[in-house]
């Protein structure tokens, strides 16, 4: 005859925790769910880490630490873009084509990657493989206020200036006096010069 307390104990027990067959099961279960809703939190620090090699010359150790964010995530389009970077810095010119076009595929309306391939065809006085990055940078249209706020550069603006070359290059001239109407309605009062400083000094 069972007491009210082992009664009590049963009712209360989980006979499917208490197996031991499902424990295990319920613990994988349980760390793959942790992992899960750690994961941005794993690659936001990753990637931190390899904007903070990159911004000190230590292309390799961001390429490690880019590769393990990319590795999380394929499709993480501001990994991609460090990677690319850390590239180019270090002469390797067709690993960053590759790497800038990766971002692409994880972000079409990405305008650094398209920017940044566009500039690395432009060296390589490629200039019909870089007109349909600025171009597509030119139909996605000018950064908002707010976008400017936070980064100073205008992908806008420099691919417009960045076109005029290329059909300049490319024997379009008709081509350039819509860039140009685009660019003076855009930013009333702008120069070429000023252009052409700003997107040299671009990331």
């Amino acid at each position: 005859m069972m007491s009210e307390d082992d009664k009590l104990e049963s009712m209360l027990a989980d006979p499917w925790l208490a197996k031991p067959r499902t424990r295990w099961p319920l613990s994988i279960l349980l760390v793959l769910v942790a992992l899960f809703a750690l994961k941005p939190i794993i690659i936001n620090r990753l990637i931190s880490r390899a904007e903070a090699y990159s911004s000190n010359s230590m292309f390799n150790n961001a390429e490690r630490e880019c590769q393990k964010a990319i590795f999380l995530d394929g499709d993480n389009a501001r990994a991609w873009n460090i990677l690319g970077g850390a590239y180019k810095s270090q002469g390797d010119i067709q690993n960053a084509v590759s790497t800038y076009l990766n971002a692409i595929n994880a972000n079409p309306a990405n305008k650094v990657a398209h920017f940044r391939v566009a500039m690395l065809f432009v060296l390589e006085k490629d200039y019909r493989r870089a007109i349909p990055h600025f171009e597509l940078i030119r139909i996605l249209g000018p950064e908002s206020p707010a976008a400017l706020a936070c980064d100073s550069f205008s992908y806008y603006r420099a691919s417009l200036e960045m076109l005029s070359l290329c059909y300049e290059k490319t024997g379009k001239p008709d081509k350039i006096q819509d860039i140009l109407k685009d660019l003076t309605r855009t930013f009333p009062g702008c120069s070429k010069d000023d252009d052409i400083l700003q997107f040299q000094n671009a990331k």
